[in-house]
């Protein structure tokens, strides 16, 4: 009864899926790749088709173990798919030396099929370049190219159409502009550009590089390197949310509505047209301690435009360089009159010994009262190292607990998949060789009837042998994944004892439930090498008898 109501189960569940939209069956498959959504269609007649109308296209070498594989299977689905479905996204992954025409094969295609999402990444592998004119298109949306740590290169057109993008990110990526010299403005046809990310590029053969858009609103610079002193010019009215991480060079700053700033930097080399009267949120982080007059006259000037700040954010870095030269601000008025919240933190908190004495969190009466003066309601926060310490071991922790689950869960995977087949091929070897031995059904019996004991004892012996090799490869393969769980339970561990008591608690259930997981899928991998080991060829002795009482060799 349970096992007949087992299989009616299964069967409406199974109807149940094959039954949704395809919309929603689409929208399901988008979280793999088109490979694997392609092997769906072997499910029924009702899933043979359904990946041809698929809108989104996720491509990836990962999959293949040639890029000239790779590149025949893409070729394949895109003259398999229905021409008559547009393309919402497009996910293109891939490691090696890659042709621009191939690359150009893909994007006509999807920007012919009207895409709006585009996501392209070069791994690690050779260099890359390619125009970014190739990108030109009237319906893309959101564009994100990634490269691999400023090897790949773009070179960078004099104008550049994309009238409909909203979000475009590039990262590790070096920028090359095609006419040396110049002074770049790429984003002014992009007229409805909203969000616009540069992280970790390296700009050459510019003297200028030119952010001016009236409806920007979001605006990333995050360690951009370049080639001698460069000055960017920021003019964007519109703008609501700054970030800037690490910059090098000149960076010019016309944003009257901004409202978030973030800044981490040691060069301070920012100018701003005007002081900034919207703002709610302002985060300065000043990365390492530094004895210069230079940088606290930059400091002073910044928090002096940030005036009009409600929340408050600085690094304990930050204010041990303004108490350091304490003369800069000792006669000056507290600007912070809408001043609701002041947090200090220490940043360096890295660079201390996990047994080292930490210092307090303190900040001296002249910088206190600069800071606070105009606003007695507000409340301050000062963040002690341990603190800190603290967050970003959690932070760590959280970080390698998901890394160690996307592991098990592939492993899993993979485990369930091999069980599979070997549950499919229950016969164990010696069985199927007596079979060929008693009835002769391997090819090269039927073949060579005039050398039977060599056919033979040749075929036993290659079978022994190929066993053997793939029953190594999987030890191996099995005891470095099982070295690296074991590895990264110790890190997260090791991690886990660093936290107070109070932190501990919310992530050690967890720890304990990826420990059990893991735990279970080793023994699973491990009862597979038993059966795996079970059905080695142990007549193999009876062979080797045969052999030796064969007829000797001519």
């Amino acid at each position: 009864m349970d096992s007949g109501y087992g299989k009616t189960r299964v069967k409406v569940e199974g109807d149940r899926l094959s039954n949704l939209p395809d919309d929603v069956i689409h929208k399901i498959l988008s979280f793999i790749g088109i490979k694997q959504a392609i092997e769906t269609s072997a499910l029924s007649s009702r899933w043979r088709y359904v990946w041809t109308s698929m809108p989104y296209l996720n491509f990836s070498t990962k999959d293949f173990r040639t890029l000239r594989k790779f590149s025949t299977f893409v070729e394949h689905v895109l003259s398999a798919r229905n021409n008559q479905t547009e393309v919402h996204s497009v996910n293109l992954t891939f490691r090696g030396k890659i042709t621009h025409v191939f690359v150009k094969r893909i994007l006509d295609y999807a920007f012919s099929h009207n895409v709006q999402q585009l996501n392209i990444t070069c791994l690690s592998g050779k260099k890359m370049e390619f125009p970014l004119s190739l990108f030109n298109s009237l319906s893309l949306k959101h564009l994100t190219l990634t490269g691999n740590n400023y090897r790949d290169a773009i070179l960078i057109p004099s104008t550049w159409e994309l009238p409909n993008l909203v979000t475009l990110k590039i990262c590790a990526f070096t920028l090359n502009a095609d006419d040396t010299g110049k002074c770049l403005d790429l984003f002014s046809n992009c007229a409805n550009l909203k969000s616009l990310t540069l992280r970790h590029c390296r700009l050459r053969g510019l003297n200028g590089f030119n952010i001016c858009h009236p409806g920007l609103s979001s605006l990333t610079l995050n360690l951009i390197g370049h080639d001698g002193c460069l000055r960017v010019n920021v003019v964007t009215p519109q703008l609501k949310y700054l970030t800037i991480i690490l910059w090098q060079g000149v960076l010019s700053i016309s944003a009257p509505n901004l409202s978030f700033l973030h800044y981490k930097d040691n060069s301070y080399r920012l100018e701003f047209s005007a002081d900034f009267l919207c703002l709610k949120k302002v985060d300065i982080c000043v990365p390492y301690i530094y004895k210069d007059k230079e940088h606290a006259h930059n400091i002073v000037r910044l928090l002096q435009q940030i005036h009009s700040v409600e929340f408050l954010t600085l690094s304990l870095e930050a204010i041990e360089l303004l108490s350091s030269f304490v003369e800069l601000i000792s006669h000056q008025p507290s600007p912070f009159a809408n001043l609701k919240r002041l947090k200090i933190y220490p940043n360096c908190v890295s660079r201390l010994a996990e047994d080292q004495t930490k210092p307090e969190v303190t900040m001296s009466t002249e910088v206190k009262k600069y800071l606070l003066d105009s606003a007695p309601g507000a409340t301050l926060t000062m963040v002690s190292h341990d603190e800190t310490r603290a967050v970003m071991n959690v932070q760590s922790a959280r970080s390698l607990m998901r890394e160690l689950q996307e592991l098990l869960d592939e492993w899993k995977e993979n485990s369930e998949t091999n069980t599979a087949h070997m549950k499919q091929d229950k016969a164990p070897i010696e069985s199927r060789m007596s079979t060929v031995h008693e009835q002769g059904e391997v090819e090269y019996h039927k073949a060579q009837p005039d050398t039977k004991m060599e056919g033979r004892s040749g075929g036993r012996m290659t079978h022994i042998t190929c066993y053997w090799e793939n029953l190594n490869k999987q030890f191996k393969k099995g005891n470095k994944k099982t070295d690296h769980i074991l590895s990264m339970l110790q890190k997260i561990k090791g991690v886990l004892t660093k936290l107070p008591t109070s932190h501990r608690a919310k992530l050690q259930e967890r720890f304990f439930g990826l420990s059990a997981e893991a735990e279970a899928i080793m023994d699973d991998v491990m009862d597979c090498m038993k059966i795996q080991y079970d059905k080695k060829p142990s007549r193999s002795s009876v062979y080797f008898h045969e052999l030796a009482a064969s007829e000797p060799l001519s």
